[in-house]
């Protein structure tokens, strides 16, 4: 029996591919599918006004793809294919437009982590952080993308938020102790069994026991803690105020 030629095994590794392409568009025709059928429940409960986004399901889910067996796939790449699926799903429910600060906006990494988290996306620059957050507090489907240091807090505490809150962080993988950004939106909270509770402190509190990371924004401190926190837990601590619960970022096991 003769051996097939190199050109001939490559032809049909190519075949076996464009199987799998042809599956994978059936699959995502599908998946498309039954996110409009989301889309009708959510219109039908009212639910899809306040938010699109779901960012306690969509942590479950990556969690969950992460932890599935399969080297072949880094889980920053498979992250960046998810996030694709994902924000066209968004979209394909309510139009969203991120607010961001011009200063954040206009620095080329942020706007690349911003890119591959929310592909498509129409995005807005504000010539300040508390503009940022006004713009959200009248479009509640928006999100606000914040700087955890920049001069936000203030005018956080001050209402201008409207009822949003911090809902999800970026990076979605662990990386530094401290979120590179904060994203402010009207999604109600729901823990994802890994989560972290963001915490308002005036300027002169020291160190937050059990604070994940602390920075300062303006004249506030402002401290990441672990678990999906209550106001009421916070009585230790006169002057604290919760400014959002959210997942906490993935970490990938070596």
């Amino acid at each position: 029996m003769t051996a097939d030629s190199p050109d001939k095994s490559l032809d049909a590794i190519r075949q076996e591919i464009d199987s799998i392409d042809d599956q994978i568009l059936r699959l995502l025709n599908k998946r498309f599918a039954a996110t409009a059928k989301v889309k009708a429940a959510k219109a039908h409960d009212g639910s899809i006004a306040a938010s699109p986004f779901r960012p306690a399901r969509e942590a479950a889910m990556m969690r969950r793809l992460i932890s599935e067996p399969g080297p072949s796939i880094a889980p920053d790449i498979l992250v960046r294919l998810w996030r694709v699926i994902l924000s066209a799903s968004i979209q394909s429910q309510a139009p969203v437009t991120l607010h961001m600060e011009s200063a954040l906006g206009h620095d080329l990494a942020t706007r690349l982590l911003v890119a591959q988290h929310f592909c498509g996306m129409t995005v807005e620059l504000h010539n300040s952080p508390s503009r940022a957050l006004e713009a959200v507090a009248l479009a509640k489907g928006d999100l606000a993308l914040i700087a955890p240091s920049s001069d936000w807090a203030t005018a956080f505490v001050s209402g201008v938020a409207g009822g949003a809150q911090a809902i999800v962080t970026l990076p979605v993988l662990a990386g530094g102790s401290q979120p590179q950004i904060l994203i402010f939106g009207h999604a109600l909270p729901q823990p994802s069994g890994d989560d972290e509770t963001l915490v308002l402190l005036p300027a002169e509190t020291s160190r937050l026991s059990g604070a994940l990371w602390q920075a300062h924004s303006g004249t506030a401190t402002l401290a990441g803690v672990a678990g999906f926190l209550q106001d009421d837990m916070l009585t230790l601590h006169p002057g604290a105020r919760i400014a959002g619960r959210y997942p906490r970022p993935i970490k990938v096991s070596s």
